[in-house]
C-alpha cells in the first residue's frame, strides 16, 4: 500500500484529498494544527495534530515516520485579501511561515523516506505567476514556492523523484468565509473536482514530468 502525506487536512481541499487518495487505496497520513476537528474515520488514515509552522512539531512527526513516502502534498496555506499598508505583521509572518517556509523544512524531513518513483506536489496557486492586486504578500510567498518547486525537481531528478506544482483559480473552500470574503464562491472550483486531478497527476505515465499544472474554473469571476 502505498502512503502519502498531506498537509492541511482539517477542512476544504486538504479534507478533499484525503478522502479522494483514501478512496484509492491510499495510507494517508494527515496533518493539521486543529486539534479539534471532524476527524476522517477510515482505517488507512492517520491525523498528526502539527503545527508545520513549529520546527520542532515537524522534527517529531518526521521521529514517526517508518514506512517510504510514496506522494508528499504540501497544501496548507494562509491567505489574506488586502492592501499591504493594512496587513498586520502577524498576518505577513504567518504566510510566510506557512507557504513558504513550512513546505521548505517539511520537504527536507522527509527525502530521507523518500524513494526513486516518489513524489511531491505542491498545491500552489495562480498567485505564483501573476502578480494580484491585495494579495501582494500572498503572491510573494506563491512565488518563491513556484521557484522552490521548480529548482528542487531539478536537484531530484537524479533520484528519480518528481515535483509538480499546481496553479488552480479560485477554489470552494470554507478559506473565503474564514477571512470575510462574502461573494458567491459556487461556480469556483469543486474542492473534490481538484483532488481528482492531482490524483489523476499521480498516476500519469512513468515516462511524463508534470512540471506545472494551471487550471481554473470555466467561468468569469469577479470580486
Amino acid at each position: 500500500m502505498k502512503t502519502v502525506i498531506i498537509t492541511g487536512t482539517s477542512s476544504g481541499l486538504g479534507r478533499s484529498l484525503a478522502e479522494c487518495f483514501l478512496k484509492n487505496g491510499f495510507r494517508v497520513m494527515g496533518l493539521s494544527r486543529s486539534k479539534f476537528v471532524d476527524q476522517i474515520h477510515h482505517i488507512n488514515y492517520s491525523h498528526h495534530n502539527c503545527d508545520i509552522t513549529n520546527l520542532q512539531a515537524i522534527i517529531n512527526f518526521s521521529m514517526v515516520i517508518n514506512q517510504p513516502i510514496d506522494l508528499l502534498i504540501h497544501n496548507a496555506a494562509s491567505f489574506s485579501l488586502q492592501k499591504f499598508e493594512k496587513e498586520s505583521t502577524y498576518k505577513i509572518s504567518q504566510m510566510i511561515e506557512t507557504n513558504l517556509k513550512a513546505p521548505m523544512i517539511l520537504t527536507g524531513q522527509m527525502l530521507p523516506f523518500m524513494k526513486e518513483g516518489s513524489k511531491i506536489f505542491f498545491i500552489n496557486s495562480v498567485a505564483g505567476l501573476e502578480e494580484i492586486e491585495n494579495q501582494s504578500v500572498y503572491c510573494a510567498t506563491k512565488y518563491g514556492l513556484t521557484a522552490f518547486a521548480g529548482v528542487l525537481g531539478k536537484e531530484l531528478k537524479d533520484r528519480g523523484i518528481k515535483v509538480t506544482s499546481f496553479h488552480p483559480g479560485g477554489i470552494n473552500t470554507p478559506l473565503w468565509d474564514n477571512i470575510g470574503f462574502h461573494a458567491d464562491t459556487s461556480k469556483l472550483l469543486d474542492p473534490n473536482d481538484v483532488a481528482e486531478l492531482v490524483l489523476n497527476t499521480y498516476n500519469a505515465p512513468k515516462n511524463m514530468v508534470l512540471k506545472t499544472v494551471q487550471f481554473f474554473p470555466d467561468m468569469e469571476w469577479h470580486q
